[in-house]
């Protein structure tokens, strides 16, 4: 049994001070009065409910700035790499960013072996670093290229261009009776109390309805959750419209995929009425603020989703405000952008908190925890309360200190499960340095194997940029 001093804690429903948190069998046993020295402040682990565990930042292959639409496409240039390199470096970042729970939306598979053999490196990974991780299974059916029939771009490019868009993403697609049995086999493989494995279809413009269907028929099956984005984008909103004239929510409702074990990523484009639907069925949104400032997707309405009743969870996407997985920061901006203006108030802090410590739970299928009780799961997040404020003026809330100016330096340690897996700045057991070293030298030596691809791309990307200035009806 651990005993953890606790002068400062906290978590969504309040605040604990001088105590001490008993540690055992990956829960937190006991919270008793005593006298405490140790400056410090405990609060549990975040939760990042919506990620795709990219192994290196985006904006070293020209990725900043650029709408998702051609975002999405870049990636290309990144060549398959060891799986478990690929899961360790983006999981250890965000246990050094505070994280004890990640979804890690797998879109996009190394190919090297089967799907079962390399998400059982995702989970070997995923168990060295120390984090509770979802695996959702990337599924699609369509529109490889753009939402839409792609004849027309493909007829705006050169021979060689063409030959290169058709060969890096015109592949057949898996029949949608193999997708579904690769989710069993995978869970299979890798399922168990610190993974979860969830249906990962792409979004409602890759996937046909009779995907649709099956998911929605497989998962009142089994109970598995299903993760997936909706209405990130305008385009993708205006593409919704146009295919969904009766309303896509209202359709999702109506095939039984609307439920409780539904994570929806994005949201940005949703309306009210779309809102209480999702509210009413007991889905979860995973709001990620900055990949979609990142991606120029928008700012999503999230007060809007709270006051109609939304579960709403913090995503971090990849696209951490810098690039870091720094998940305190990005709780800082979630509440930034939408806690209200002036003397109104749409958020407080502790809704920010319930987004984090909860509800993002929820979303990875992790047991309960996200709160400071007795039987709950034993992930915390200690933070240095002296470095947080090195100022030390006068006594003030660490809540306040938390929202002003937390980020991954002032973490001292994450503990999930019982297990430390991070101490003043290093991932214990692991060797996040060497991982970043091996993985940059294998995407350079594959560089050349882009070259054409490279090439190809400028001529794709006006060609992408056409098509949907000229779906919305602009010059």
């Amino acid at each position: 049994m651990r005993k953890l001093a606790a002068p400062h804690g906290f978590d969504a429903h309040g605040s604990v001070r001088n105590c001490e948190i008993a540690i055992d069998g990956g829960k937190l046993v006991a919270i008793d009065p005593a006298v405490v020295h140790d400056n410090t402040v405990v609060l549990p682990a975040l939760t990042n409910a919506h990620d795709h565990a990219r192994p290196l930042r985006t904006s070293s292959i020209g990725g900043f700035g650029k709408p998702l639409e051609i975002w999405l496409h870049r990636l290309a240039l990144m060549v398959p790499v060891d799986p478990y390199l690929a899961a360790l470096a983006p999981l250890a970042r965000a246990a050094l960013g505070g994280q004890g729970g990640v979804m890690v939306h797998a879109t996009r598979a190394m190919g090297f072996t089967d799907l079962p053999t390399e998400a059982k490196e995702v989970a070997r990974a995923a168990g060295d670093v120390g984090v509770r991780i979802a695996f959702g299974i990337g599924m699609r059916d369509q529109n490889p290229l753009v939402y839409g029939d792609h004849a027309g771009l493909l007829d705006a490019l050169d021979a060689d261009a063409r030959a290169e868009i058709d060969r890096r993403f015109l592949a057949p697609m898996l029949p949608l009776s193999e997708q579904i049995a690769r989710v069993d086999a995978v869970d299979a493989a890798i399922g168990g109390p610190m993974v979860d494995v969830q249906y990962g279809p792409n979004g409602p413009q890759w996937c046909s309805d009779r995907m649709w269907q099956a998911i929605a028929e497989a998962s009142a099956l089994t109970g598995r959750r299903i993760t997936t984005h909706l209405f990130e984008t305008k385009y993708q909103r205006d593409w919704a419209d146009q295919n969904y004239p009766g309303g896509l929510v209202k359709h999702w409702k109506d095939i039984g995929l609307l439920s409780s074990r539904l994570t929806l990523a994005h949201c940005v484009w949703a309306r009210p009425e779309e809102l209480e639907m999702i509210a009413e069925a007991g889905c979860i949104i995973a709001t990620n603020a900055s990949s979609n400032l990142a991606l120029r997707s928008g700012i999503a309405p999230v007060a809007e989703m709270v006051r109609r009743g939304c579960k709403v969870a913090l995503g971090i996407d990849g696209q951490a405000f810098d690039e870091d997985d720094d998940a305190l920061r990005e709780l800082r901006l979630l509440w930034s952008l939408h806690a209200g203006w002036g003397f109104d108030s749409e958020l407080v802090p502790t809704d920010v908190l319930r987004m984090a410590l909860e509800n993002g739970r929820a979303a990875i299928g992790a047991p309960i925890g996200g709160n400071i009780s007795v039987g709950s799961a034993a992930d915390l997040l200690v933070l240095d309360r002296a470095a947080l404020d090195s100022d030390a003026l006068m006594p003030v809330d660490p809540l306040d200190l938390l929202f002003a100016r937390a980020n991954s330096t002032h973490i001292r340690e994450v503990i999930v499960n019982g297990r430390t897996i991070v101490s003043h700045g290093r991932v214990l057991g692991v060797d996040l340095d060497g991982a970043h070293a091996e993985l940059r030298a294998a995407y350079r030596a594959g560089m050349p194997d882009r070259a054409a691809f490279d090439a190809a791309f400028p001529s794709l990307e006006t060609a992408i940029r056409g098509h949907y200035l000229q779906r919305l009806g602009c010059c």
